[in-house]
């Protein structure tokens, strides 16, 4: 009995002892809930910081287009991919599966998996087809743990084209490179939003790229880099009249959504960053300095046949052959170095890099892109006895594409040299345009007599006896200049004598140049490696695209005048039956009523009326499919 009393005494002491728990665990909770009730109330009353924070508007970064609204960059709905430890049977055999799919070294995705017990990030905002990939794996019963978590990234439909320009953004979705990053500001402006507009929407960049010069240009430079081995080739095409950079080409380039991928020094800009010795290109401007400071006039005679030998420091020039006695219409023409390096002696050493430096050589151009280089241009007191003939020929100084096509906008436009534009304008998500970029003169180098006579004898280098005889194009007249310029090797110190640059560079029409076009060819391994043979003759493949693209009328073409009136039927919303009709010359306004099928995605880009079509007319139509048109 005494042991049972003694049961029940304890029952009694644990039961009270339980209940005292309940009520304080009880009261605990209360007292949590009335915090947490005053505190959220606190924070969303009017007025508080902490609410204002909580409601900002979600920034939604502005587009990048083409200066005819194409689509370079976009913020889209992206996944990331996240891993949980717990689910995870197999981390080695998910990392070979994730790497293959998003292009990275297996080790590196193991150790991200093996880095926590739980949750983690294996990387931000993948594409699209990458995001489908995993899906497949996954219904096969793969990746077991893994997960696609719905986030905002950026999307380049263009991936690698104008990739060095575009540029890109980081895992916060603010820009690195390129536009995204030097026009940050206007695509994410920081501030004006609140809680009756969730979204801020930012501005969109038009950018004075061309899509259609840009693929040509890109086409053609993979074309240049298979056919001649070569490391690297630029090509640049900008508008003369205005300084708008039209095409910026680089290959090999990088896939803008992919961009992790590429070595930092595979995403480098090389037509602002990559500094090189232009060659005999670079004539032009030597040539044309020795005009404008009157050293040398167009009568002038100089005997290249005994080749060149300064007077002091023990050197000597000769030309590829003995062109004999010649003016400055030859120099150009047969792109004599012998004549360049007399014609040098004819002014100071100051002077000649005054005139140099006034051309933009050795400093930025100020075009809006980052990591642009100054090149390489040294004081004239540094200047040793053969600096001014070899700087005369495209030696001993180092410059960048962007500073050549710069250079060369003086001679389009009667001696000014024009700031070069990568953005053509800036428009607000409301249409309006914020700001404008035009045509920016920025000094006076030459006089417009000068400018006019290195055209004409530039255009002689097209001759059928010339340098650039390559470039023929029927009805238009073109002022060129080629070179080869050999790479110096710091190894050796000096010269090599298998690392060359072929480049040539024209303006057209010869005599009011609408379009100046670069191309350079880094280490060309085929059968040559001059200028006037690789070089020059790409430059006319890109310049017959352009020419009637630009619509620029050729001395041949036949001119109608029509005095009356001109009658344009109207063109009827084409229909679609069973095959993809022919959308050209449709306006856009007849293209509306396409846009409410569901059977078809029509996707749109320009304004105007079509001039492209993806697929083409007469294609069987299937549900769902997309097509694509170029409005211009």
């Amino acid at each position: 009995m005494q042991l049972s009393g003694g049961l029940s005494s304890l029952a009694g002491i644990v039961r009270d002892s339980r209940q005292r728990r309940i009520r304080s665990s009880a009261i605990i909770l209360l007292v949590l809930a009335a915090v947490l009730t005053v505190r959220y109330g606190s924070i969303m009353l009017p007025g508080n910081p902490a609410a204002t924070a909580s409601s900002a508007a979600r920034i939604e970064r502005g587009p990048i287009l083409d200066r005819r609204g194409r689509v370079l960059a976009i913020e889209t709905r992206l996944d990331t991919v996240t891993g949980w430890k717990p689910e995870i049977r197999d981390i080695s055999g998910t990392a070979r599966i994730l790497a293959d799919i998003l292009d990275r070294d297996p080790r590196e995705i193991g150790e991200i998996l093996a880095s926590t017990e739980g949750f983690v990030t294996v990387q931000r905002t993948i594409t699209p087809s990458q995001s489908r990939r995993i899906e497949a794996q996954q219904r096969l019963g793969n990746l077991a743990g893994i997960r696609l978590q719905p986030d905002v990234g950026r999307s380049y439909p263009e991936r690698e084209a104008a990739a060095a320009v575009i540029g890109y953004v980081g895992v916060d979705n603010t820009g690195l490179s390129g536009v995204e990053y030097m026009f940050s500001p206007y695509l994410a402006p920081a501030s004006g939003g609140d809680s009756s507009n969730p979204v801020l929407m930012g501005n969109q960049v038009f950018l004075t790229l061309d899509l259609a010069i840009q693929g040509a240009s890109d086409d053609l430079g993979r074309r240049l880099l298979g056919l001649h081995q070569a490391d690297s080739v630029m090509i640049l095409v900008m508008d003369a009249r205005t300084g708008g950079i039209l095409s910026m080409s680089t290959t090999p380039s990088f896939d803008l959504n992919n961009f992790r991928g590429y070595p930092s020094e595979e995403r480098r800009n090389q037509s602002i960053s990559r500094i090189f010795e232009p060659g005999s290109v670079f004539k032009i401007f030597s040539v044309a300095a020795f005009l404008e400071l009157g050293g040398i006039t167009v009568q002038d005679r100089f005997d290249t046949s005994r080749g060149y030998t300064a007077e002091r420091g023990n050197f000597t020039i000769t030309d590829l052959a003995n062109y004999g006695v010649i003016g400055p219409e030859q120099i150009i023409k047969f792109s004599s170095n012998v004549g360049a390096a007399f014609a040098s002696e004819s002014v100071e050493p100051g002077a000649f890099y005054a005139m140099l430096t006034s051309f933009g050589f050795g400093n930025v151009t100020g075009i809006d892109l980052n990591g642009e280089e100054r090149g390489i241009l040294a004081r004239p007191e540094f200047w040793s006895a053969r600096s001014r003939p070899t700087i005369a020929i495209g030696q001993e100084i180092g410059v960048t594409a962007i500073q050549m096509v710069t250079a060369a906008t003086a001679l389009a436009n009667e001696g000014f040299v024009l700031r070069p534009q990568i953005v053509d304008r800036i428009v607000a998500p409301s249409g309006e345009v914020i700001q404008r970029f035009g045509r920016e003169p920025v000094r006076q180098v030459l006089s417009s007599s000068t400018a006019r006579t290195m055209l004409e004898l530039m255009r002689s280098s097209t001759d059928p006896d010339g340098t650039a005889r390559r470039i023929s194009v029927e009805g238009v007249p073109v002022a060129a200049k080629t070179g080869t310029a050999e790479v110096y090797d710091t190894a050796r110190r000096q010269y090599s004598d298998t690392h060359f640059i072929a480049s040539t560079m024209a303006l057209f029409p010869a005599f009011d140049p609408e379009l100046i076009v670069y191309v350079a060819i880094d280490y060309p391994r085929g059968e040559s490696f001059l200028g006037g043979r690789i070089a020059a003759p790409a430059v006319d493949e890109l310049i017959e695209f352009l020419v009637p693209y630009w619509n620029i009328p050729r001395e041949t073409d036949t001119v109608i005048e029509h005095p009356g009136r001109i009658v344009v039927r109207r063109r009827e919303t084409p229909s679609l039956d069973d095959t993809v009709p022919d959308f050209a010359g449709v306006p856009m306004r007849s293209l509306i009523p396409l846009l409410a099928m569901e059977e078809i995605d029509l996707r749109i880009q320009g304004s105007g009326y079509v001039v492209s079509q993806d697929p083409p007319p007469g294609t069987p139509v299937t549900p769902g499919m997309t097509i694509r048109l170029e409005l211009e």
